[in-house]
């Protein structure tokens, strides 16, 4: 086990910059991707959150022209010359504005990236900086076909920016933010779902900003909501002659996924003839729905025959709503009582 020997906050005398470097590496969270895994000592890099995460944000000029503004902020970037060398610290003080390089001709589109970077000649080359600035991109024959350009090894994204032929400006539409934030350990990370990292430890929680909602990371590397949020209610699509019962204070039938993920059925209809024994089609889940039900939802809905039952089966592939009748048959015009009817695989 390496050691930090004498202790460098103990001694007057001088150190070097990588113990600072290290020293910033255990306060913050650790490796959030892949491919930093097999190096426990590097961190989840990236920006300092904030309100709003408007720290090192970038946007178009006032008046849109080539460059992008860049605000200001802290930025947490680790060393990808060689494993575990630490982490910087790269702060800007103020509004940044640079420069993106001329579009090309007819036929030619890229993608460029605003980045943080830094460069440390004690691992690479021969600079010591940090600099914010824009990569460019290779050109290609489509929007679609450009491609983020090689980036430096030491960076952390900030923006794409998609450059199409003779464009003169950069506006706001063609400013995508892709940044990641960094946080210490066990904080609670804000970060879009699309660029969320794969791997948290366990307990650590994202906001996914994009989603409205919590994840936590589970102890074998994967996900799971932390509270998911309750769906509003939606519609039922009936089949065939089913239709609201359409007395006074009756809902019409809907449906929503509870805050515990759990599929609940409300409202009252009546329709078809439902023999003993037999099954009836009677509806379809809305579209929005059908993706968050994993599992055969087996609910039991009360009828206004003899105190009957019937179980309500939901098939998770296509949303379709079935009643399972008992040992009674259900005449014409009988109502179906949905609410209450809620559950998952028994």
């Amino acid at each position: 086990m390496a050691e930090i020997n004498p202790p460098a906050w103990m001694q007057a005398g001088s150190y070097p910059a990588r113990t600072d470097r290290l020293i910033l590496s255990a306060l913050l969270s650790y490796p959030g991707f892949a491919v930093d895994e097999p190096t426990p000592t590097r961190i989840r890099q990236g920006i300092k959150p904030s309100y709003q995460n408007y720290q090192l944000k970038a946007r178009a000029a006032p008046t849109p022209n080539m460059t992008v503004i860049v605000s200001a902020g802290f930025c947490f970037i680790d060393n990808h010359d060689s494993g575990g060398l630490g982490t910087y610290v790269c702060v800007n003080d103020g509004d940044k504005t640079l420069t993106v390089q001329p579009a090309g001709g007819a036929g030619q589109y890229r993608r460029d990236c605003v980045v943080a970077s830094v460069y440390d000649a004690e691992t690479a080359g021969s600079a010591n900086e940090w600099r914010l600035e824009v990569i460019q991109g290779a050109y290609a024959a489509s929007a679609g076909a450009a491609v983020r350009p090689s980036l430096p090894p030491n960076c952390s994204l900030i923006a794409d920016l998609t450059i199409g032929p003779s464009q003169s400006s950069v506006a706001a539409g063609q400013i995508f933010d892709v940044r990641n934030f960094s946080v210490a350990a066990g904080g609670i990370l804000p970060v879009s779902s699309t660029i969320a990292p794969p791997r948290l430890h366990p307990g650590q929680t994202l906001y996914l900003t994009n989603l409205d909602k919590m994840v936590y990371g589970r102890l074998d590397g994967t996900t799971a909501d932390l509270v998911p949020k309750a769906t509003a209610w939606s519609p039922i699509t009936l089949s065939g002659a089913w239709v609201p019962n359409g007395a006074t204070g009756d809902s019409a039938p809907s449906a929503r996924i509870t805050h515990d993920g759990t599929l609940e059925l409300s409202g009252m209809a009546r329709g078809v003839a439902i023999g003993a024994g037999s099954n009836a089609a009677f509806g379809t889940l809305p579209a929005s729905l059908i993706p968050l039900v994993s599992y055969w939802v087996r609910g039991v809905a009360a009828t206004s025959v003899s105190q009957d039952y019937v179980r309500v089966a939901v098939d998770p592939s296509s949303g379709s709503i079935a009643l399972v009748n008992g040992s009674v048959a259900i005449g014409t015009g009988a109502w179906i009582q949905l609410d209450g009817v809620r559950g998952r695989a028994s």
